[in-house]
């Protein structure tokens, strides 16, 4: 078909582009909700995200903690969340259950005062991560009294490096441990750690020496201009390690856009790869 008569198409009615999308449950968020989801050409993912509502963007909590990952580091038996609990509000997402990428669950933390580092990070925005990690090995790192309120032998486990062949050329460990997470190892050459406002970024995590999630991290601010016009429709390639450990289909690129002809905004990961463990 013709771009003109897809444009058409869009305009029109509720379509989207590319193969049908299979949907994993329904979540709410802010006066919205979002969900996770997929599409496939046969055996391999065309695009794995999560879609969420216009809404979703308004109403949203402003503590700066859910609570659901503190530590009394003080000991005096409270609970402070500005210093004792980890920043943002997370949503678990389960991936549709016929997907065929390694991804299997994701994680969508809604960060109202940011975090840290400061003057980088500390903006108004969303952590989307796409994890390889199993949710119960997840949730298996623990809060407490080491770094980023980390349980210490947990927080040895997310520092141990990741062999270099599977690790992208470029990243770098900035001691950005959390619990509930892990490592997050932050790309060099992003504009934000080079002088320029943040919008949005790639990050690789890691546990225990491997790639454990890949995350895309938006500030609220640019998904909101790409409803109102002031920001283009985006898709960015993602530098990529020469080797994988294990064999499957693994993308280039992610993609933020919103679907106006359905109220809708997308954050996705695109280009698929297969890849031979090694």
């Amino acid at each position: 078909m013709p771009r003109e008569s897809v444009d058409a198409v869009l305009r029109s009615t509720a379509s989207y582009t590319g193969p049908c999308a299979e949907y994993g449950s329904p979540v709410r968020l802010g006066d919205g909700v979002l969900r996770a989801y997929e599409q496939r050409a046969g055996e391999r993912p065309v695009a794995l995200g999560v879609v969420f509502s216009a809404a979703a963007l308004r109403g949203l909590p402003s503590a700066v903690s859910d609570e659901k990952h503190c530590f009394d580091k003080d000991g005096n038996g409270g609970i402070d969340p500005h210093t004792e609990c980890s920043a943002g509000h997370e949503n678990v997402l389960q991936q549709p259950t016929a997907t065929k990428s390694p991804f299997t669950w994701d994680l969508v933390n809604w960060n109202p005062q940011g975090h840290v580092p400061k003057g980088v990070y500390d903006v108004p925005h969303f952590d989307f991560h796409f994890y390889l990690q199993p949710l119960a090995q997840r949730d298996a790192i623990r809060p407490g009294p080491c770094p980023m309120l980390t349980d210490c032998a947990d927080y040895a486990r997310a520092k141990k490096p990741v062999p270099e062949r599977y690790l992208a050329p470029g990243f770098i460990d900035v001691d950005a441990v959390e619990p509930a997470m892990g490592n997050h190892l932050l790309d060099s050459a992003s504009p934000e750690l080079n002088g320029a406002p943040f919008t949005h970024t790639w990050i690789y995590g890691t546990y225990d020496g491997e790639i454990t999630f890949y995350e895309s991290m938006i500030a609220k601010s640019w998904l909101e201009g790409l409803r109102d016009g002031t920001v283009a429709d985006t898709c960015v390639p993602f530098r990529q390690p020469s080797a994988w450990l294990r064999t499957g289909w693994y993308p280039t690129r992610y993609c933020a856009e919103y679907r106006e002809n359905r109220g809708e905004y997308t954050v996705s990961l695109t280009g698929f790869t297969y890849r031979r463990g090694t």
